[in-house]
């Protein structure tokens, strides 16, 4: 047995390019063991990003519905993807995948993290004095902090997204101790309070990255403190559903994990990676 199920799922009620009828079709053409949306929460300061009250009852409202349409046919299970800096009532949904899509700045407000290379490059100048790893461990930090205060985390989302236009050490070192220090010190806290941490191929699929997120010093890590992960594509699209999974499988199995975790009805279950 091996994971053929995908949890971390965008359509078009946040910034997704297919409607979630479409991505359940896609599952089912695919022959998915289940299939899981996770709808961006909304973030006050970036309002476009997410989905408001009133769009995220739509969203529940249809993916209930296929649930229904689709029932023996498709597992189908309703998350979302809380923004550690967003707001959102999570108690209506099956999942909650806790991620940080945002650096905080020292002068107060926010820059995203993964929106484009320059972004990234004029906050670190603009904002740290041209310190790549003073943004870093603003990150980490922020990450941190703000998921530890989080009333529900049941998975760990994309955790170092702030490397997705580092490929080639383009904006920074990852094997500087500045770095791997301010990472590592934030995994750590954050897996006393969630021991499930995504394995991520979004950037993959999208072509900025050759590799998922974590990296491997940090699944590593992961993996010494007893934590369990879960498969996820991010996709934002039919086409990639389950996109990069052999080559996570693989990382993981490098990185010594033998299972991974899926959602069921009765919560979280633990399968062979493959």
């Amino acid at each position: 047995m091996s994971v053929h199920a995908d949890f971390h799922v965008h359509t078009t009620f946040c910034d997704g390019a297919d409607t979630p009828r479409a991505m359940v079709e896609a599952a089912c053409r695919a022959h998915l063991d289940a299939l899981g949306f996770s709808g961006h929460s909304f973030v006050a300061f970036d309002p476009a990003a997410g989905m408001g009250a009133e769009r995220a009852a739509l969203y529940r409202a249809e993916i209930a519905a296929l649930r229904t349409e689709y029932a023996g046919q498709l597992p189908i299970f309703c998350g979302i993807e809380k923004d550690v800096y967003g707001e959102a009532d999570t108690s209506p949904y099956d999942y909650v995948i806790a991620s940080g899509h945002y650096v905080p700045l020292p002068g107060g407000g926010f820059s995203p993290v993964d929106v484009s290379p320059e972004i990234a490059e004029h906050a670190i100048r603009t904002h740290f004095g041209g310190d790549a790893y003073r943004y870093c461990a603003a990150y980490y930090e922020g990450l941190a902090t703000r998921i530890l205060a989080e009333a529900r985390v049941d998975i760990v989302g994309h955790f170092d997204l702030i490397t997705k236009f580092n490929e080639g050490a383009l904006l920074f070192d990852e094997n500087d101790p500045r770095y791997r220090g301010a990472a590592l010190d934030a995994l750590a806290c954050i897996a006393k309070k969630c021991p499930r941490f995504e394995i991520n191929t979004g950037a993959i699929s999208r072509g900025w990255r050759s590799a998922p997120y974590p990296a491997p010093f940090l699944l590593k890590e992961l993996h010494a403190l007893g934590c369990h992960i879960v498969l996820a594509s991010d996709s934002h699209s039919a086409q990639t559903l389950c996109s990069g999974f052999p080559a996570a499988a693989s990382l993981a199995a490098a990185c010594g994990f033998t299972e991974a975790d899926v959602w069921t009805d009765s919560g979280f279950s633990t399968i062979p990676l493959g």
